[in-house]
């Protein structure tokens, strides 16, 4: 495998990029590990740094929220790193937003190292590892939720400051006397407004208007866009080149899901 130059390896979740680093090394991919927010601050912009690698491989399955897309653009912006994105099936529609870039592809994480170490290669070649429909087709399909989300947020502009808090507190996972209590009022009163704004969303259940809340706002379902801040203590995992190197072996799933 002729790689030339580093590949940072990192994800949200430290044991997973360390994980894989070491996969990538025992097929000859000049891995290294970096923690996230080594190379992504707070605000999302990329950390600048003396020089950058010509392949970063972001592990970002299970994390797929808005804050974590945005940390993986500003990280495909400058320009001198390709990026490639390693994320679950379910959820690969989220990144369509990004391949307009070039330099940015995608894949899943049923991806076996081997397969992954041959999309390193094509990308420090200079090529995409993706087939131009394969790309259209998750442009269109991002673009396609996107306008959906749109249209749910617009129906739930229509709501009352009211019915808007209760949706929020169903949507948290409170019962329709919990949110009476949290709200000061009757239980009566929650569910007329559950009524009404249900009719505003043309939502049959409740059920199905928290489903509306949660696609507007929370696509993933994964509870917010916290990003999970990177586990691990003590020394830094790239200062060891060795760390787990036989711990996979070329024809092994990828397997990058939360640990």
């Amino acid at each position: 495998m002729s790689v030339p130059g580093p590949v940072w390896v990192l994800s949200p979740h430290l044991l997973v990029a360390q994980a894989v680093t070491a996969a990538l090394r025992s097929v000859g991919v000049p891995a290294e590990t970096r923690r996230w927010e080594s190379v992504v601050d707070d605000d999302g912009s990329p950390v600048l740094v003396a020089s950058r690698p010509a392949v970063v491989v972001a592990i970002v399955d299970g994390v797929d929220n808005s804050a974590v897309v945005g940390h993986v653009e500003a990280l495909a912006q400058p320009g001198d790193a390709r990026v490639v994105i390693v994320s679950s099936p379910d959820t690969s529609t989220r990144w369509g937003g990004l391949l307009s870039n070039d330099a940015v592809d995608v894949v899943t994480v049923t991806t076996s190292v081997s397969q992954l170490a041959e999309v390193v290669q094509r990308l420090t070649a200079g090529a995409s590892s993706m087939d131009p429909e394969e790309r259209a087709a998750l442009r269109t399909s991002w673009a396609m939720d996107r306008d959906r989300r749109r249209h749910v947020r617009d129906q739930l502009e229509s709501l009352s400051p009211q019915q808007r808090r209760v949706l929020e507190l169903l949507a948290s996972g409170r019962r329709v006397a919990e949110v009476g209590v949290e709200m000061g009022v009757a239980e009566g009163t929650v569910r007329s407004h559950v009524k009404a704004l249900r009719a505003k969303l043309g939502a049959s259940t409740q059920l199905k208007a928290v489903a509306m809340f949660h696609q507007a706002y929370d696509p993933t379902g994964g509870g917010g866009d916290i990003v999970p801040r990177p586990r691990g203590a003590g020394e830094d995992p790239g200062d060891d080149p060795d760390h787990h190197a036989d711990g996979h072996r070329s024809g092994e799933k990828v397997g990058v899901g939360r640990r």
